[in-house]
């Protein structure tokens, strides 16, 4: 696998968990919202999920951002390119 092709893979398997989290979160959330027992209660479940997946949806973003970014770039660009999205992702240093 070249390394334009393994950071394509990186990436796209990162945006794929991050996107499965962002549904188990939503699930969550509908699950609390229907136990809620008044608005301040719902308010509260609002917040506490929403802020979860908007940071979730901002990497996933970021992360479809590197991969266009991967896409275009030439051989030459990729060894740098492969440091910073390293740096990046979570758990990959």
């Amino acid at each position: 696998m070249s390394l334009k092709e393994s950071l394509q893979h990186k990436l796209e398997t990162q945006t794929d968990h991050w996107s499965k989290q962002v549904e188990s979160l939503r699930a969550q959330a509908e699950e609390k919202m229907a136990k809620a027992k008044d608005e301040q209660s719902e308010a509260e479940v609002q917040r506490e999920f929403s802020e979860k997946i908007q940071a979730l949806e901002a990497q996933i973003d970021t992360a479809k951002s590197k991969l266009n970014e991967v896409k275009e770039s030439s051989a030459d660009q990729l060894d740098s390119l492969k440091q910073r999205i390293d740096d990046w992702l979570p758990g990959k240093n």
